[in-house]
């Protein structure tokens, strides 16, 4: 049976999203985050930990039979492949802004059911706002109340690709990957790809694009909102769907958002005969 969240389910996730929230945002106001380096290129903050420790212990708590799949946690593939169930979590995504302190970084939840995300919170704690899916679309929420009940924003879609608010990677545009879509395209950079979904969710966006491979963690969140939103979620070259399976292994390129603008940049990418990268940071 595909999972649907109940009432309580929805209470005790957004207070554990809440709870996060807060920790992030004690350690983004002090002057020492705690930098450290998980290898020469991938910085890790006090935040990073402190947030994972909160929801890995919340969020066990709501749903035990479910397996623990997140950037900053020891994890067993092979184990969390038996799981028809798995928390999929980034406890900051967008670490490099956080430190950075352009507000750029994101919180991101997702709850994956044999590889398809069926339930997701996105969190921006710089704003703040939380966006959560449920069975009637993407609710918007800060610390204290909520901001927006649930709405499908992306299910009437007739909006022109040309016409339409494309969001992309801030990483993949200063390496020149859109200089020549940017003529034709109105296409704004964004930091962390799971605020870029979570943006896209509530039709701050009408669309995301990313051509760089994905990590389950950077994506399962926010492809739940853009599903309970009415959005479509493809690879920008082939059309098809994207699913996060088997756990742990890297994703490629998306495209996500209102359906039909969605379709139309596959179009657009297939006609100019342009490629997702096989690794991140190539250009």
């Amino acid at each position: 049976m595909k999972f649907s969240p109940s009432s309580d389910f929805q209470a005790a996730a957004l207070d554990a999203m809440r709870e996060a929230t807060r920790a992030v945002l004690e350690v983004y106001a002090s002057e020492n985050p705690g930098i450290e380096y998980k290898d020469e290129k991938e910085p890790v903050t006090r935040a990073d930990i402190q947030a994972n420790q909160v929801l890995e212990k919340r969020l066990s708590d709501l749903r035990p039979d479910a397996g623990w799949l997140s950037e900053e946690s020891e994890r067993d593939l092979q184990a969390l492949a038996r799981k028809e169930l798995i928390w999929v979590v980034d406890p900051i995504d967008g670490t490099r802004e956080f430190i950075d302190k352009n507000g750029e970084f994101s919180i991101s939840v997702g709850l994956v059911q044999n590889g398809e995300p069926v339930w997701g919170a996105v969190s921006l704690p710089a704003e703040p706002r939380i966006m959560m899916s449920g069975r009637d679309g993407v609710a918007v929420y800060d610390l204290d109340s909520e901001l927006q009940p649930e709405r499908k924003l992306l299910d009437k879609s007739a909006v022109d690709l040309r016409k339409s608010r494309i969001c992309v990677s801030r990483t993949e545009w200063n390496k020149g990957l859109y200089s020549d879509q940017a003529q034709e395209l109105q296409i704004h950079p964004e930091g962390s790809v799971a605020r870029k979904l979570a943006l896209v969710s509530v039709a701050d966006y009408d669309l995301t694009v990313s051509l760089y491979p994905k990590n389950d963690w950077d994506i399962a969140g926010g492809l739940a909102l853009v599903q309970a939103a009415g959005g479509l979620i493809i690879r920008p070259d082939t059309g098809t769907g994207i699913d996060l399976s088997p756990p742990g292994a890297r994703r490629p390129g998306l495209c996500c958002g209102r359906p039909d603008p969605v379709m139309q940049y596959h179009q657009f990418f297939q006609h100019r005969g342009m490629k997702l990268r096989d690794r991140y940071g190539s250009s």
